[in-house]
């Protein structure tokens, strides 16, 4: 009986096994196959492994030179004991001048690389040249490393004018420009430098520019006449634009000094000219700041902003050379007839260009030479005459010539030393190029100008 009880139990344990398995088996044919297992999601950061941690520099590097006044940020890498990115470390740069001087701690941030940068920084003025020192500290959790390096810093050209010449001046740098010495002519006594830069655009390009002449000694600025002969005279050309006037004179006070703010014309309207001039009795020299600034930035003085921070510093015992010697020239002539910008239409009457002598007789191999350019398309065109006289009419074939009817034209003295293809004389200055004057040649409304190809401002 109890056998057979058993074998029953046995018999229909496995009957229900059987439908339990064809349920089974029926549900699955309903149901949507099973798809992969998902992957298991990164970890956003990692855990270093036990050790120390290392930081790599990237920027700046012993083969980064850098100079005072630049800006930059110091980036580099963590990597733990395995030689994994560690993303999650704190961490702190140090810079240091070449003496251990320490001169900023600038903490960092990382990125989703697993980079590290610092804030921008901006290198000082007035430190030691050379090799400049990094640290860096870094924790996470219970690791911690130091890191060490080094970058080269260069002067500035503020602190090499300073040490050539004796007076400061902030690179002139408005709108991004990046500015490069482009004269540098003098000593440390009587000198000359222009410092500038563009941005590149089509037509009108963006310019900042600073010019500083400085002579010594004292030339008595107690007047407007004194002033402009001082600028025209002693100082010469104003070399970063063509300039067609200057004017008004105005007194004005500049840093702690008694000045005298110049007003001028540069070749076309956007060119806008300025100058500060100043007598600096502390180096005994008078000074001239000339600013250009073509498109600048809206709401402040660009003039201002270029030479505010200009000083001059009794205490250096400034001997420079500049790679070139000034030139010991003649003033320009002065520019008599007709007045700037003067209007002549067709060619009834001639055109006659005034000047006042430099000399009550030239020299046989002496001669004025008159430098005419004209503009059309994107080219300039310049034409050289010479004559000995104080006068040149313009000849009637520049108005039949492709032009836009503006004629610029300069005098400068000069002595022979050859002859052109043209057989016309060529030689060298013997003064400064006169200011830069125009006239305008037009054709009569009946006989309308054909040529039309001038995109540019004339004046």
């Amino acid at each position: 009986m109890r056998e057979s009880l058993r074998a029953h139990v046995r018999h229909s344990l496995s009957r229900a096994g059987r439908v339990c398995l064809a349920a089974a088996v029926l549900l699955a044919g309903c149901s949507p196959a099973p798809g992969p297992s998902p992957s298991p999601v990164a970890a956003t950061t990692s855990t270093p492994a036990a050790g120390p941690l290392e930081v790599v520099f990237l920027y700046p590097t012993p083969d980064t030179e850098v100079e005072m006044g630049q800006t930059i940020r110091v980036i580099a890498q963590v990597k733990d004991a395995r030689g994994e990115p560690v993303t999650d470390a704190g961490l702190t740069f140090g810079v240091a001048d070449p003496g251990g001087q320490p001169l900023v701690a600038l903490p960092a941030t990382v990125d989703a690389q697993g980079t590290y940068r610092s804030e921008r920084w901006t290198l000082p003025h007035h430190q030691q040249a050379g090799l400049w020192r990094l640290t860096a500290e870094a924790q996470a959790g219970p690791s911690a490393g130091r890191g060490v390096g080094s970058f080269p810093v260069r002067n500035s050209t503020s602190e090499t004018l300073l040490q050539r010449y004796g007076f400061w001046l902030e690179a002139p740098s408005l709108r991004g420009i990046v500015p490069t010495i482009t004269a540098e002519r003098g000593d440390a006594q009587d000198g000359l430098v222009r410092w500038g830069g563009s941005l590149p655009a089509q037509h009108i390009l963006p310019t900042v520019s600073v010019e500083i002449y400085w002579r010594q000694g004292n030339f008595h600025l107690d007047s407007p006449e004194a002033v402009r002969r001082f600028m025209l005279e002693d100082l010469g050309q104003l070399g970063f634009t063509p300039v067609r006037a200057l004017g008004p004179f105005e007194p004005a006070r500049f840093q702690h000094w008694d000045a005298w703010r110049v007003g001028g014309r540069g070749q076309v309207k956007q060119d806008q000219v300025e100058w500060m001039v100043f007598y600096a009795p502390e180096v005994d020299k008078t000074y001239s700041l000339g600013t250009l600034v073509v498109q600048p930035p809206q709401g402040i003085d660009p003039h201002a902003a270029l030479r505010d921070s200009f000083q001059v510093d009794a205490t250096v015992q400034a001997q420079g050379v500049a790679p070139e010697p000034l030139p010991q020239l003649l003033p320009g002539p002065e520019l008599l007839a007709p007045p700037l910008g003067e209007r002549f239409t067709g060619t009834a009457q001639p055109i006659l260009l005034e000047w006042a002598p430099l000399k009550a007789a030239l020299a046989a191999d002496e001669y004025y030479e008159v430098a005419v350019d004209y503009n059309l398309v994107e080219a300039n065109t310049v034409v050289r005459y010479a004559t000995r006289e104080t006068s040149f009419r313009l000849p009637l074939d520049l108005y039949e010539t492709p032009n836009c009817e503006v004629f610029n034209w300069r005098v400068t003295l000069k002595r022979q030393t050859g002859v052109d293809a043209r057989g016309e004389p060529v030689g060298e200055a013997l003064s400064y190029a006169s200011l830069y004057a125009y006239v305008q040649w037009l054709h009569p409304l009946d006989d309308p100008q054909p040529f039309v190809h001038c995109p540019n401002e004339q004046f």
